[in-house]
């Protein structure tokens, strides 16, 4: 029981301190959709409270949105047929009505659902909203019973990005990030992610060690070397701080363009953050006038450079 409660005081933190911005998870060219559904305590200890089975959606992704909400919440409410999977929803549930305004979602279910509370109803809720999230241009579900609006901790508006559901004691959330990865004609290409962010962590620290990983498409390559790392992060208003040390000067590369395209890529995978609009650079801790041949004795803004490098 005290696990329990430990979990869902986790939950309600990780909610409070998310923000706001909501990831693109996708599924690749409309192929697969994860369905969302809890995990068993017992299986789940250690590891991650929810988790997915995958289904084909060749045939829904050509189809009005409308419609692939309402394939996707049947497959929730118990058609998913798929092994292992346990429908979130209380047996019963009907779903009343579907729609879409911009990019919100709004679902009716009928009364069975406002059955659920506590950490039972914020784990449905946001199987709803992972499910639905993958489907453009939902970014946004609103969940209704019966027409009205249930009383919850975690708001009405339900953010696929809010919240990251973990077993563990550490309060775990997830993040929008958009990550600049070098292109085919090396120009820098934005890859949207969802990120997570461990208890301690700075979002600054998230993206560079994102960015020092294989990007998730194919095409792209990172500009990062490994082995270059950040002092630290921090915020000053709406400029985020990055402290560099100077060793990560010896791993720039010889082309003076190359290092303004590798320290673009950070300084617009940071600026893509809602609150962050320019970087300040400092090496080990002091204002330089440059960084290699890069100009950084002014913050730097997320403009993405016209003309790059080709080779």
């Amino acid at each position: 029981m005290k696990r329990w409660i430990a979990f869902l005081t986790a939950i309600v933190l990780a909610l409070c301190t998310a923000g706001c911005a909501v990831a693109s998870h996708r599924p690749p060219e409309g192929k697969m959709l994860a369905i969302y559904y809890a995990r068993d305590a017992a299986q789940a200890a250690g590891g991650d409270i929810l988790t997915t089975v995958r289904v084909s959606w060749k045939e829904q992704a050509g189809k009005p949105v409308g419609q692939q909400m309402r394939r996707a919440l049947e497959l929730l409410l118990g058609d998913c047929r798929e092994e292992g999977f346990a429908s979130p929803v209380p047996e019963g549930t009907q779903l009343l009505d579907c729609s879409i305004s911009g990019n919100i979602a709004v679902v009716d279910f009928s009364g069975e659902y406002g059955q659920l509370t506590g950490m039972k109803l914020t784990i449905a809720d946001y199987c709803v909203a992972l499910t639905l999230t993958q489907i453009e241009p939902i970014r946004m579900v609103r969940i209704l019973v019966n027409g009205q609006e249930l009383p919850r901790p975690h708001g009405n508006a339900i953010l696929a990005g809010d919240a990251l559901f973990s077993s563990t004691e550490d309060v775990v959330r997830t993040f929008a990030a958009r990550l600049y990865y070098r292109g085919a004609e090396g120009e820098l290409v934005g890859e949207d992610r969802l990120l997570t962010l461990y208890e301690g962590e700075s979002r600054g620290a998230v993206i560079l060690n994102a960015l020092l990983a294989k990007p998730e498409t194919d095409e792209l390559e990172t500009l990062l070397p490994q082995g270059f790392s950040a002092l630290s992060f921090r915020k000053e208003e709406s400029v985020c701080v990055m402290n560099l040390p100077a060793a990560d000067e010896d791993l720039l590369p010889e082309d003076e363009e190359l290092q303004e395209l590798m320290i673009r890529s950070i300084v617009c995978s940071l600026c893509a953050l809602d609150d962050v609009d320019a970087v300040q650079i400092l090496v080990d801790g002091e204002m330089r006038g440059t960084f290699g041949a890069v100009d950084i004795s002014q913050p730097l803004t997320g403009e993405i450079p016209e003309t790059t490098p080709e080779n």
